[in-house]
């Protein structure tokens, strides 16, 4: 059985890597990191939650910290972009867990993880894209 203490420190972990490598990514090329920030998060959000023994609660908890991320960050407060990164990756750890249990195989729930982090990404960027434009 794993701690509370181990969990957190799993969590972080991997929120933490995850920023590196995502605004690492972003500042070589903005156009690939939709992709790369998809495969690195859905791949160790997954492999963290194998570790700490729960690949939704990790999810989860990762969108809980990436929507506190979102608060603090912007000038203005906006919660809606918050609300859908929990909702987000609370869906990506569903699906993840759902083809892992139905394959018996994790790096097929990575995968659709990945796809599914995709797709979501591309319609939010082409939604904020066309509010954007006159």
């Amino acid at each position: 059985m794993i701690t509370i203490l181990t969990f957190i420190l799993i969590t972080v972990i991997v929120t933490t890597t995850a920023y590196f490598i995502n605004t690492f990514v972003y500042a070589k090329s903005k156009d690939y990191s939709v992709i790369a920030a998809a495969v690195v998060e859905e791949t160790l959000k997954t492999i963290g939650g194998l570790i700490a023994g729960s690949i939704l609660y990790l999810h989860i908890t990762f969108g809980v910290i990436e929507a506190l991320t979102e608060i603090k960050i912007k000038e203005r407060v906006s919660v809606l972009p918050a609300i859908f990164s929990i909702l987000g990756h609370t869906a990506f750890g569903y699906i993840t867990i759902t083809v892992y249990r139905l394959t018996g195989n994790v790096f097929y729930g990575i995968l659709s993880g990945i796809f599914s982090h995709i797709i979501y990404n591309s319609l939010v960027i082409g939604l904020v894209n066309s509010i954007k434009k006159p």
